[in-house]
């Protein structure tokens, strides 16, 4: 289940960190819907999301402590293949239209319209995509309690991103083990950014990758989500006609 979330700003101010903002938006949502009963099943420590999200921000300029949005508004592209995750969502934040939630720098996101999007049917083992938000890969070490981000550049990435996707496997309780046997990750025409996020600065990929491997796990990865920080704006991506890339 996909959807896009239309959000008016009160004025053009964001911060550069703004999608601990969302998340803060889907949380107090699921607070408020239903009696909130709905709410630690998805941000119990230790609980999986089987969602991402990514914003796209038009017309936006980045500076070095905010991003300006003249037109005030942006839109939240919410995506996950539990359909109950879905529906929880989309009526959580359907309740909060013409509400005013505050922000930094003064600002207000207020929910104006919501709309269910046409997913693409994944019908071959062979695709071509283009990443709506960063391509996240960390491998956390546990001794220290330190992290490594891999852009596609770095070396030891694809290594670091086949250990997510098995980890991204077994917590889908639906997916079999081998069928991520066959799957590889071509780069197309991508580069290395750095976002920040909850004060960090994090390494990451932006751009389009061709895809190969099962078409369950492709469609898996299309409605939930590559990579590690899924749940928190990373690893959304479309697929492209191809030839189209």
């Amino acid at each position: 289940m996909r959807f896009i979330i239309e959000i008016e700003l009160k004025n053009q101010y964001l911060p550069l960190d703004y999608r601990p903002s969302v998340i803060s938006l889907f949380k107090h949502s699921l607070t408020v819907y239903d009696e909130g009963k709905h709410f630690s099943a998805y941000y119990e420590i230790g609980k999986d999301k089987p969602f991402t999200f990514a914003a796209d921000i038009p017309g936006s300029k980045f500076t070095k402590e905010k991003i300006v949005v003249p037109i005030r508004k942006i839109n939240i592209t919410f995506s996950t293949g539990d359909i109950c995750t879905g529906i929880v969502f989309f009526n959580a934040l359907s309740m909060q239209k013409n509400k005013p939630y505050l922000l930094a720098y003064e600002n207000e996101m207020i929910v104006k319209n919501i709309t269910i999007e046409k997913e693409v049917v994944i019908t071959t083992n062979d695709i071509d995509i283009i990443f709506k938000a960063p391509l996240c890969v960390r491998e956390h070490n546990r001794e220290n309690n330190s992290d490594i981000y891999y852009s596609y550049e770095r070396e030891g990435f694809y290594l670091a991103l086949n250990k997510i996707l098995k980890f991204q496997i077994a917590n889908s309780n639906s997916l079999d083990p081998s069928i991520i046997e066959g799957f590889s990750i071509t780069p197309v025409q991508c580069k290395k950014t750095v976002v920040r996020h909850h004060l960090q600065f994090l390494e990451v990929t932006v751009g389009a990758f061709s895809l190969t491997g099962n078409i369950e796990l492709l469609s898996y990865l299309y409605t939930n989500g590559m990579g590690s920080r899924t749940s928190a704006g990373f690893g959304m991506f479309e697929i492209m006609r191809k030839g189209t890339l």
